[in-house]
């Protein structure tokens, strides 16, 4: 039984008025001139329920949010999209009776949050799967979404003479299969699991071979040595690597008995360096003494020097009394000189004590003890620098004949030691370096064998993944073979009761699932008209639906909407009458299916025949789809035309 989709209304809302269009009978023709807004409305719909559709300019320009009351699987409610912008990347879904908002999904995929697609599929009870598609040779599985499956929902104008359900679109045909087998049975949740695996398998094993390509060349072009070989190589590389070893120990070894021979030299060397150190330290010290004892006797010279000078000057000038500067000879007369202050200067006179010539001579006195004293301790610590010098000097004397000595007992027997050492410590390494490059190379070899048994492994899993795919395949086949000629039988009984005389043989493909008529794909035709084309492909859709509502194990939708089921018709009698044939089909769909059913078509003229199972939507330039917005007309629609041509 086919799985239950249908449109109750579409609500357009725009900034100056909002319309709703209802769709209650069981088939509704939307009619009306080129341009008036029949395939917008069909392209809302898709819209609505999270579909990627091509809306127009006046669309764009003019709408602000469409909604839909919606039958999904047991389901009723109301789903709400927005036209433009960031909202436009959610549809919310409302209470069909009271419009409150019960949810909001994202229309993309968004990690952690069920997309309106998640929600849509759960409800009707189709599967969620992915297909084992690839893409630029790379295995990439992709998600089966409800987009995918409304492209057996709504027939297109402008594929629906080119194409069938998007089969020449290359990544979209891989999903367009799957779909198929999903929705007639001919596949399962296990078939499809084990498909990923050997898509995921066949990636493997070329990402393997590829390495195993990319490291044996490298191993052909790098050394020409086999395993074998470096492996040879490698056991008499480490055998000598265990000689010169146990020589370089052996070396090692007389060298350091030979160090504990001239061990007492060297202690003795030790400690006469650190005997020059002190003595230097010493040096050192004593001439700083002298320097600063040197400091002293200046400064006692300095003060004595200055204490003559002072008294001198007392002695011989005292006597005078200045009337003028003794430096510029102005005279000082003139001046207010405060009592008891120089006459030169204004400083206050010295006391008496100050310029009394035996005080003075008493300082002289215990200046020149100062400076005996000094004079006799700097000439005591001279003589301390040049003891300690003399012994610096026989210290560094010592250092250097015990090093020369030393170096006498290295030179000829340890330095020859030290020259072996270092050639036997080269021959070590060179070893080992080989023996590293040798290990590296016959790494890449094991690399290699793990890479080849990588590689028998994953054929292995993948030949019976593939066994696994042929006898799950087999079970299937015999439904496969039932559903496909009895698909077949309708579709060709469809084609031939509309009386189309070039019809001679029409049958579902078993592989491709697509129709085949006279032996040629919907593509061939097309050279025959687009009207042809255009007949087949509408015979193919009708016929998928009738079957789905005939065969509870089949989920094929129950809604298949048709934009310009007449394309490419002529006007003659026989282009008329394949119109009404094809229109009388629906009308028995109609009839015998009711409700269970629902189609929604799109064309130009109104319907050929009348039926009480025909719903209709007619828009006019005065009355277009989009509400409140004026028409331009139909000169309007020529000129665009006209352009578009040009």
């Amino acid at each position: 039984m086919s799985v239950h989709l249908r449109f109750l209304s579409l609500t357009v809302t725009t900034a100056e008025a909002e319309r709703t269009y209802r769709f209650d009978k069981p088939a509704t023709v939307i009619t009306g001139p080129i341009g008036t807004g029949k395939s917008s409305l069909l392209m809302l719909l898709k819209h609505t329920v999270g579909g990627n559709a091509m809306l127009t300019p006046a669309v764009r320009e003019n709408v602000l949010s469409v909604q839909a009351e919606i039958e999904v699987g047991p389901e009723r409610f109301v789903v709400k999209r927005a036209i433009e912008g960031d909202p436009a990347n959610h549809v919310d879904l409302l209470d069909p009776d009271t419009l409150t908002l019960r949810s909001s999904f994202p229309t993309r995929a968004t990690p952690g949050e069920t997309t309106i697609s998640d929600y849509l599929l759960d409800t009707l009870g189709f599967p969620r799967e992915q297909v084992a598609a690839r893409r630029d040779g790379v295995s990439r599985p992709q998600n089966l979404t409800f987009n995918d499956l409304y492209a057996y929902i709504y027939m297109q104008a402008r594929e629906i003479d080119r194409q069938v359900i998007g089969h020449l679109d290359s990544y979209f045909d891989p999903k367009r299969k799957e779909l198929f087998r999903l929705m007639f049975a001919l596949t399962n949740s296990a078939l499809m699991e084990l498909k990923r695996t050997a898509s995921a398998l066949t990636d493997e094993l070329k990402s393997k071979t590829s390495e195993h390509n990319s490291v044996d060349a490298f191993l052909l072009a790098s050394d020409p040595r086999s395993d074998d070989e470096l492996r040879a190589e490698l056991t008499e590389l480490r055998d000598t690597l265990q000689r010169a070893e146990s020589t370089l120990t052996a070396l090692r070894f007389e060298l350091s008995e030979q160090s504990a021979a001239d061990t007492a030299l060297r202690e003795e060397l030790r400690y006469a360096i650190q005997i020059a150190q002190e003595t230097e330290e010493e040096v050192v010290a004593a001439r700083e003494l002298v320097e600063a004892r040197q400091s002293v006797v200046a400064q006692v010279e300095l003060d004595v020097s200055r204490l003559n000078r002072s008294a001198a000057a007392i002695d011989q000038l005292s006597p005078f009394r200045f009337v003028a500067c003794p430096r510029c000879m102005q005279s000082l007369t003139a001046r207010h000189i405060a009592e008891g202050h120089c006459v030169v200067c204004l400083q206050p006179d010295p006391a008496e004590a100050d310029i009394d010539s035996a005080a003075i001579e008493e300082t002289r006195a215990v200046l020149r003890q100062q400076l005996d004293d000094a004079h006799h301790i700097e000439q005591s610590d001279i003589t301390h620098l040049h003891s300690a010098h003399q012994q610096a000097q026989q210290a560094s004397f010592l250092v250097s004949s015990l090093r020369r000595e030393l170096d006498a007992q290295s030179r000829d027997v340890v330095a020859p030691r030290f020259d072996a050492i270092a050639d036997a410590s080269s021959r070590v390494a060179t070893l080992k370096a080989s023996i590293d490059a040798v290990t590296q190379l016959r790494d890449s070899w094991s690399r290699v064998r793990a890479i080849e048994a990588n590689i028998r492994e994953i054929k292995k899993t993948r030949r019976q993944t593939n066994k696994d795919i042929k006898n799950m395949s087999q079970k299937l086949a015999a439904r496969q073979a039932t559903v496909i000629d009895e698909l077949s039988r309708k579709f060709g009984d469809l084609l031939r009761n509309w009386n189309l005389p070039w019809v001679d043989t029409a049958v579902i493909d078993n592989d491709s699932y697509l129709p085949i008529v006279n032996g040629q794909p919907l593509e061939s035709q097309q050279a025959s008209g687009g009207g042809i084309a255009t007949s087949i492909n509408v015979a193919y859709s009708l016929t998928l639906l009738a079957f789905g509502l005939d065969h509870s194990d089949v989920l094929t939708p129950s809604l298949l909407v048709i934009d310009s089921p007449r394309k490419a018709f002529g006007n003659n009698d026989s282009d008329r009458e394949r119109a009404a044939q094809i229109y009388d089909h629906f009308r028995t769909l109609a009839t015998i299916y009711g409700k269970r059913l629902q189609l929604i078509i799109a064309d130009n003229d109104p319907p050929p025949i009348s039926s009480g199972s025909f719903g209709k939507v007619e828009f006019t330039y005065e009355n277009p789809m989009v509400p409140g917005v004026v028409h331009p007309g139909p000169d309007h629609v020529d000129r665009i035309g006209d352009e578009q041509v040009n």
